[in-house]
């Protein structure tokens, strides 16, 4: 005890008769940081406790506690409250028959204590008998007896009944000898459950009916393990399928840091019907026993996780390559054919180096090794304060291409079957041929085939059979110096060189063994700003508080001497695409596919900017309010990008100019979004197309949500005619109850692609949603569902499982 307080306690003894007024004066003298008022107020001199009666309010710095009567014990810093006890802290409520507090170290404990705690969007609820919080320092809570539910009423209708609870607010809650109550009535048993408070688990079933898998019941039981592992666990019965299971188990060591992950995937199914097939493609054989095991794992070294080194594992194998498109559907549209892959990696402020091998354990699609390739890829950084920037990067390894067991079978088939450019059989072939060799030969689907288009696809098969095989080492370094002339004029001139070696050449269609080419860049950069501003123009519904516009025009140049022997083959190489290709070299990963060009990039950009207290966190609408002590910040309210390319050489189409680009973007509330790509064609000729991408997304009010796009695209070389329109619509319609619908429809050719529709309802305890899909393959035959889902309310994370309906959104969600 502290000298003020033995002489606090001297002087209480002389007034031992002291009324009810001069205890309350004198214990606030003695309790100035602890707040307590009552009725009436009486003194222990020898105890040095105080009793509260009446009304009872105390506060100490966030608590706050209301009560019948209270004590309160000077030297321990210990209040015990009783009758009727509500206790505030922190925005935590906890009521109970009698709770102590100690001001001191921060405890609460008490009986029939009954709390809560915020669980993502949702709130549950428990009681204890027995209930401990401890310090401050170990934020934990204890308790014994507990009744854990999302009911918030006298008698929920689902509960958890445990012995024992131990919880880490925000983030996780650990129940012992769990019983599960349906009303009063048990129905299931635990020897222990763990719930993450922000994660989503607990426990979903999903009953319904879809054209692939029949009638199914799709059921996931999540918990934590331990304090570092989030498993869900999986067992399915698809009638038409049969019954599959598997656990995901995820990492939550390193959840505040987004870098670090750690995944393994389990999951296996006994396939009773695999011979579906909605896709009504070419189907490869498939095994019995189907099954996925996907690993993600970074390791640091030596550790900890603020280590520069560091081991990457991507492991994915699966049983055949319909595996995911007969049982996870979202995983067939974003990664059908996963890599494999280690890399150690080194990281600096200078560079990022990876040794990385790429190997192949699936054998039924092409895969790409690389046993092993190092790089080293140099971040731009200034050189010894001369004001010249250097940027590069450096690569060797060796690769390797091979092909998959059934797509070497499928295109000695074609092979066979347009032998001597025979357009007839082709035309006569059951399994597709036609759409087969219009692909080879870069046609559109719909064209007529001819004898050329057989031929041509023949000389593509002929190439495709081949599996390059080359040792390589690739450099490229470039000097930049940026200046500013006449303070307005940004200029910065560039120069790069490098080399690119290939050795040991096998699957040349030439023969080729071996081949070395030099690489020359010469780049220049020009652009400058004009402004003009309207201070005071404001229009508060569209968020504008005075108005800047910024004009921008730049011309980016670029001259690349890099010829290449048509006889090298490429591993490395251009993908089709309807975007401009970058002519920054540096950014260039298509190695083998560099080609000589000469062109020029000429356009201007328009922003229109005005001042906000609160900038976007992103570029498609979403707000982040930032505290700034009153200042506002620069918000780019709209903006256009309009540019086109100047050839003096096209390395792809032997253009003379390229489209027209034009990208608009406005979002002048967090409630609207609209964003438009569009390019036209300036002249005719091979890669000169039309292509419009339009998008709006709108909150028309707090509880309706709608977006609506447009993408069109016309006489790309590669790509067939589409005009695709999607929307995607939710309504909140009342607190219990929401709906939401997606639709896509070709009107190229009227289809109506893809449809669903999704209703909700809050059931207290549990979310329960009921939805529709439907998907039309273009081939005789439609896909359709219907999916029923009910999850536990503490923890709802409704949608719709993306296997059963994955929403596209435009030209993504086509097959």
């Amino acid at each position: 005890m502290n000298f003020s307080r033995l002489c606090a306690t001297a002087f209480l003894c002389v007034l031992v008769t002291a009324g009810s007024a001069s205890a309350q004066g004198l214990l606030d003298s003695l309790t100035s940081d602890l707040n307590i008022r009552g009725m009436t107020t009486t003194m222990d001199p020898e105890t040095g406790i105080a009793t509260v009666t009446g009304d009872v309010h105390i506060v100490y710095g966030d608590v706050e506690i209301r009560c019948g009567s209270a004590t309160y014990n000077q030297t321990t810093g210990e209040v015990v409250a009783r009758d009727g006890v509500t206790v505030w802290r922190a925005g935590t409520i906890y009521r109970g028959d009698t709770i102590t507090y100690n001001s001191v170290s921060g405890e609460i404990s008490g009986q029939n204590v009954v709390s809560g705690m915020p669980a993502g969007p949702g709130m549950f609820i428990y009681k204890a008998e027995d209930f401990q919080s401890k310090s401050r320092l170990e934020n934990r809570i204890e308790a014994n007896n507990v009744t854990f539910t999302s009911h918030d009423v006298q008698n929920p209708n689902f509960r958890l009944g445990a012995k024992e609870l131990t919880m880490i607010p925000g983030e996780s809650a650990t129940l012992r000898t769990v019983k599960v109550y349906a009303g009063d009535t048990p129905f299931f048993w635990l020897p222990k459950y763990s719930q993450a408070i922000q994660n989503e688990v607990g426990y979903r079933v999903s009953p319904g009916y879809q054209s692939r898998w029949g009638a199914f019941l799709l059921t996931q039981y999540s918990f934590i393990h331990g304090d570092h592992t989030l498993a869900r666990y999986k067992m399915d019965l698809r009638s038409q399928r049969g019954i599959a299971g598997g656990v995901d188990f995820i990492s939550l060591r390193h959840m505040s840091n987004r870098q670090n992950f750690g995944t393994l995937q389990i999951y296996a199914a006994h396939d009773s019907d695999r011979s579906t097939n909605q896709a009504g493609t070419v189907r490869f054989p498939i095994p019995e026993n189907r099954y996925r095991v996907n690993f993600q794992h970074r390791i640091y070294l030596p550790g900890p996780d603020v280590s520069t080194w560091y081991l990457d594992f991507d492991i994915n194998k699966i049983s055949d390559i319909h595996f995911y498109e007969d049982f996870f559907f979202n995983d067939f549209r974003t990664n059908r054919e996963p890599d494999n892959q280690i890399s150690l990696v080194n990281t600096s402020d200078a560079y990022v180096a990876t040794l990385m091998t790429k190997f192949k354990i699936n054998n039924f699609y092409r895969t790409t090794t690389r046993l092993p390739e190092l790089s080293v890829d140099f971040t731009r950084r200034p050189l010894w304060g001369t004001g010249i920037f250097h940027q590069g990067t450096i690569s060797a390894g060796f690769y390797n291409e091979v092909l998959g067991r059934q797509e070497e079978e499928e295109l000695r088939r074609l092979q066979a079957l347009g032998f001597g450019g025979n357009l007839a059989a082709v035309q006569g072939d059951p399994f597709n041929g036609v759409a087969s060799y219009l692909a080879l030969a870069g046609r559109p689907r719909d064209a007529s085939l001819t004898a050329a288009d057989v031929n041509t696809g023949l000389g593509v098969i002929a190439s495709r059979l081949q599996e390059p095989d080359f040792a390589r080492f690739h450099t490229y370094h470039e000097l930049l110096y940026p200046k500013t002339y006449l303070g307005w004029l940004n200029v910065t001139p560039r120069i790069g060189a490098g080399m690119t070696s290939y050795a040991s050449i096998d699957g040349s269609v030439t023969g080729l063994e071996s081949f070395t080419r030099g690489i020359l860049h010469l780049g220049l950069d020009v652009s400058f700003k004009l402004t003009r501003s309207w201070s005071d123009v404001q229009v508060e519904s569209l968020g504008i508080n005075g108005i800047r516009h910024v004009f921008q025009p730049y011309l980016n140049y670029s001259y690349l001497d890099a010829q290449q022997d048509m006889g090298v083959p490429a591993i490395d190489r251009l993908s089709p695409t309807t975007r401009p290709r970058s002519i920054d070299v540096p950014l260039f990963t298509a190695v083998d596919s560099l080609r000589s060009w000469n062109v020029a990039r000429v356009g201007f950009r328009n922003l229109f900017q005005t001042k906000r207290d609160y900038i976007t966190a992103n570029g498609y609408g979403t707000f982040l309010e930032i505290p700034n002590g009153g200042s506002e910040q620069t918000y780019t309210w709209a903006g256009m990008n309009t540019y086109v390319d100047v050839f003096a050489r096209d390395p792809e189409f032997g253009r003379d100019l390229s489209n027209l680009y034009n990208e608009i973007f406005w979002r002048p509330v967090p409630w609207i979004t609209l964003r438009s790509d569009m390019q036209i064609p300036i002249t005719g000729g091979v890669g000169s197309f039309t292509e419009l991408n339009n998008s709006i997304v709108w909150m028309p009010s707090r509880h309706t949500s709608l977006e609506f796009g447009h993408q069109f695209i016309s006489d790309h070389p590669f790509f067939q005619d589409s005009s695709l329109l999607y929307t995607k619509f939710y309504a909140r319609l009342s607190e219990n109850y929401g709906f939401a619908m997606n639709h896509v429809f070709e009107a190229d050719d009227g289809t109506l692609e893809f449809q669903s529709y999704n209703f909700t309802r809050d059931l207290s305890s549990w979310v329960a949603s009921i939805g529709v899909m439907a998907r039309d393959n273009r081939n005789g035959v439609s896909d359709y569902g219907i999916l029923v889902s009910f999850t536990l309310k503490d923890f709802p994370q409704f949608n719709f499982d993306l296997d059963i309906d994955p929403n596209p959104t435009g030209r993504g969600g086509r097959q």
